[in-house]
Formats: C-alpha cells, sequence, structure tokens
C-alpha cells in the first residue's frame, strides 16, 4: 500500500500532500496545502508539537506509531518525521505508513500461541479430572445397586445381618428421594464425562487422512460440545438457545476430518450466540435452524439463526482475514476466514453466507460425499 506522504515546512505548515493522503483523510490538496499539520492531523499533534517547538535538527528523525479510528475500521499507523539534510529552510517529510495487517497479524500469532497453550493445558486438565470422575460414576453405580436393587444376594444378607426389612428400608429411600439424588450424581457425571471426551476429541492435531463419519451424530455432539459454554463477558449461555433439527432422513457418512468440521462448527454457533445475545427485545427468543441435506454428490449444512443480521458490505468482507464484526478487541478477525479455508482447501467443499440486516444469517456449507 502506498505510504502517505506529506511536505511540512520549517513552522509544520503543509507544503505537499499526495493522494494517498488525499484519500485517506477525505482533504484535496488545495485545502490542506498552508494549513498547519497539527490542526489537520491532531491525533498526532502533542508528538510534532515538541518537535517543531524545539527545532528539528538536521540529524534527527522521529518515529512513532499511533491507532486511529476511521469509521468502523480501526487504523494501525507508523508515523516517521525526516528532516531534509539539504534543505536550507528547515523543512521536513512526514511519511505515514498503514501497518494495520502487520500489527494483526502480530497479535493473531500471539492469539495462536495462547490458544496452543491453553489447548494443552484443557487437554491435561481435562486427563487429571476423568480419574477422580470415573471414580464419582463408579461409586454412584455401585451406591445404586447396594440401595436399591432388593433382590441382591449381598444385599439381603446384609440386611438380615444388621437386622433391617428391605421393604421397609426401599419405602424409606423413596421417601428421602434418595434413588433420584443417585440418578442425578451419575447423569451429572456423564454428562461431565462427555464434555471432557469432546474435549479432548476437539484438542488433537489432525493431520492424518480423512476417516467417514455420520453428520448427524457428529452434529449433535458438536451441539452437545457447544452447550457447555457460557460467555461472562456477554452473559449468553447456549443452553437458553433453542435448536432446531431439521435434518433429512438417510443422511450418508461422509469423507472429512471430524476435528476440523467440530471447529467450523463450534465457530458459527459461537459467532451466532454472540450477536443473538446483543439483541435486548422484550420477548426475543434467540433460536438456530441446524438442517442437513443432500443432493447427488454433496451433503449440506446449515447454520441459521435469528440474530441482527449482516449488512451488505459486511457480508462482502465476511471470509477475509481480521475483518470482523465485532468490538476492538473481542476477536481476532479469524475464525470466518480459518473456516472458509478448512471447508474449501481442506475438503474441497463450498461455504457462502445469506442475510440481510434484520433477518439473521444463515452459512451453508457443502461437502463432498465422496473424495
Amino acid at each position: 500500500m502506498p505510504s502517505i506522504i506529506i511536505g511540512l515546512n520549517k513552522e509544520g505548515e503543509i507544503t505537499r500532500w499526495n493522494q494517498r493522503a488525499e484519500k485517506s483523510f477525505n482533504l484535496k490538496a488545495e485545502e490542506a496545502l498552508g494549513q498547519s499539520v497539527r490542526d489537520i492531523l491532531d491525533y498526532i499533534s502533542s508528538d510534532l508539537d515538541g518537535y517543531f517547538r524545539k527545532g528539528a535538527p538536521s540529524d534527527s528523525v522521529m518515529t512513532v506509531r499511533k491507532t486511529r479510528q476511521s469509521g468502523k475500521r480501526i487504523i494501525h499507523e507508523e508515523i516517521s518525521l525526516y528532516p531534509l539534510s539539504d534543505s536550507l529552510e528547515g523543512d521536513s517529510v512526514l511519511r505515514i505508513d498503514d501497518i494495520t495487517e502487520k500489527v494483526r497479524f502480530q497479535e493473531a500469532l500471539v492469539q495462536s500461541e495462547k490458544m496452543l497453550s491453553i489447548g494443552g493445558l484443557a487437554a491435561g486438565m481435562a486427563h487429571e479430572i476423568n480419574n477422580p470422575l470415573a471414580g464419582i460414576i463408579q461409586t454412584a453405580e455401585v451406591m445404586t445397586k447396594r440401595l436399591t436393587d432388593m433382590s441382591l444376594d449381598a444385599n439381603r444378607k446384609a440386611a438380615d445381618d444388621a437386622g433391617i426389612d428391605l421393604e421397609t428400608f426401599r419405602i424409606y429411600l423413596e421417601k428421602r428421594g434418595i434413588p433420584r439424588m443417585l440418578k442425578a450424581i451419575w447423569e451429572g457425571g456423564q454428562r461431565a464425562s462427555s464434555i471432557i471426551h469432546n474435549m479432548l476429541s476437539f484438542s488433537r492435531l489432525d493431520h492424518g487422512p480423512f476417516s467417514t463419519h455420520d453428520p448427524v451424530e457428529m452434529l449433535d455432539n458438536i451441539i452437545e460440545l457447544a452447550s457447555s459454554d457460557f460467555d461472562l463477558k456477554s452473559h449468553y449461555d447456549f443452553r437458553e438457545i433453542e435448536i432446531i433439527r431439521e435434518y433429512e432422513a438417510n443422511i450418508p457418512v461422509i469423507p472429512c476430518s471430524r476435528s476440523q468440521i467440530q471447529q467450523v462448527m463450534l465457530n458459527l454457533l459461537k459467532n451466532g450466540a454472540e450477536a443473538m445475545c446483543e439483541i435486548r427485545d422484550k420477548g426475543y427468543s434467540p433460536r438456530f435452524i441446524l438442517r442437513l441435506r443432500r443432493d447427488e454428490d454433496k451433503l449440506y449444512i446449515d447454520v441459521e439463526d435469528n440474530g441482527p443480521g449482516l449488512s451488505s458490505e459486511e457480508k462482502k468482507h465476511i471470509f477475509e482475514p481480521f475483518f470482523t464484526t465485532k468490538p476492538v478487541g473481542s476477536g481476532t478477525g479469524l475464525g470466518l476466514s480459518v473456516s472458509y479455508f478448512i471447508i474449501t482447501n481442506n475438503h474441497k467443499g463450498t461455504m457462502e453466507v445469506h442475510s440481510r440486516p434484520g433477518e439473521g444469517v444463515c452459512f451453508t456449507i457443502g461437502l463432498p460425499l465422496h473424495i
């Protein structure tokens, strides 16, 4: 991208204003010439004040990095002020370079490293949690048998030795809700075990050949994994979102990377959930519609929400790296571009978005039935 070049005299008045400056600041050269650069570029005025107040030494170069907002876009810039050594009038040149992509790439690398570390930590924690969890589930099963199965010989013998009538004891347990509590412990343990299993499956890097998977089972598994998501910043609970499944009958298995498809689907579900939680209208109920359908050579997955939707401009850039509709600091803008790469490059499929403002978003993924 061409640099913004601004010529300045020793007072900081503009003597040159190139085309890139005109486009970036929406100001024609004839309007800029003769004006103080500190008035036009007020976001760097404090950096320029000292420079021009002291006078610019012939070998002095000032370089700073600044961030400014242009519409909805956040722009990172590297600003350098060079004195002209052969100028007797103390003239200088201000050069401004847009380094937004460089900064975002660096941020994405840092975020990627963080996610790798978190993924490894989560996998380690999951293994550590699995061991005591297995003990809880097994103990709940054993307690249920020993307290509620009156046909077991060992239970009858222990009751006889203690002088307890099993039928009376059973009535007592029922009245105190003990079997129901034991069942709740077992079901809670199984759910936690399932979540951990899904986390471990998702955290494994998948570099091997594709294997065949049942799309229905895979999608239901992903929904279960997403159901454990609660965003403290946005205050949304995925379990409060209505999920409508519209699956065609006799959906065939497909060749794919399970973990990569999980990554794509989780990203779409999380993005949709975050967008829907922004709607605070009374009576509004967030909803996903998930569809599975096929034609002769492709399986199609629709992920449709009833959120705020996308503008035509947002839709145009939605799969571009670093583009995001979220507030600054809330996302890297890489999730959908990575998802698009996974589907179109790794799986030789298609990924499209359909949306209008106020009418929600529908992402459609097409995966080949045969590779």
